[in-house]
């Protein structure tokens, strides 16, 4: 038998020395997300989401700031436990407080899923409009240099439900309730510059002419040269958008 003594050093958790070693012990099936905390330390995300929040919340009796609460949520989401109801079981995870900057035994648990749906109910249309917009300046900040041309690639898809979320509908084409999120990606680098959460009832194109409208001022203010090529299906072949391309000088 072979002994490995490798070890994995990581530099975002400031009050103790964190590392990694194969020896046995406590473990978790979720140490991949030491690796999404390190990325995320490096590119500040989830600072990021959480200053776009206004803290609504009296400081004398906050004990998980927002800052805490959207690092568990993202790097839960990560992890594929996209329900708040996973907080719950997850909320003393010894992994996950780690990377939340919490000792696994001293410090308190994590934020529940009663704690974590309040912030989510709480994001006013306000704090989504900053988000929108942290997205896209961190999309524009990933170029060192300006590009000559983005293809904007435009496409929704279901996201099916259950229970009673708010504006979860009946959507005869899919045949189930769901979410009708619509993502804007550049199709070369497959980065992500923005999304909109819809109703499930929606068109296809319910609200891409607001969005894109936004989103083209906002690239043209970054990078003024740059030629924007805009690939949808048939469901994006709508009038408005089609008036819009033209103002815009989209392809």
């Amino acid at each position: 038998m072979t002994h490995c003594s490798t070890e994995l050093l990581f530099d975002f958790y400031p009050h103790k020395p964190l590392s990694v070693d194969f020896e046995g012990g406590d473990l978790t099936s979720d140490a991949g997300l030491l690796l999404v905390r390190q990325a995320d330390e490096k590119r500040g995300f989830t600072t990021g989401l959480a200053a776009c929040i206004e803290d609504w919340r009296n400081p004398f009796f906050i004990v998980h700031t927002l800052t805490d609460q959207v690092r568990q949520r993202v790097y839960q989401i990560c992890a594929g436990y996209e329900d708040a109801d996973d907080c719950d079981s997850l909320r003393g995870d010894p992994l996950l407080k780690i990377i939340c900057d919490r000792l696994p035994r001293k410090d308190p648990d994590l934020a529940s899923q009663p704690t974590m749906s309040r912030l989510e109910n709480r994001v006013t249309r306000q704090d989504l409009s900053r988000l929108r917009k942290f997205f896209v300046d961190q999309f524009i900040a990933s170029y060192a240099t300006p590009p000559e041309e983005l293809i904007l690639d435009v496409d929704g898809w279901d996201d099916p439900t259950h229970g009673a979320q708010p504006l979860t509908f009946f959507h005869g084409y899919y045949e189930h309730h769901m979410y009708y999120p619509v993502p804007i990606s550049e199709a070369r680098s497959g980065r992500p510059v923005v999304v909109q959460l819809r109703p499930g009832n929606s068109h296809a194109g319910k609200g891409v002419r607001g969005i894109l409208a936004w989103l083209i001022g906002r690239l043209r203010k970054a990078w003024p040269e740059v030629r924007i090529t805009l690939r949808g299906d048939c469901g994006f072949s709508l009038p408005e958008i089609m008036n819009l391309g033209e103002r815009l000088r989209i392809d």
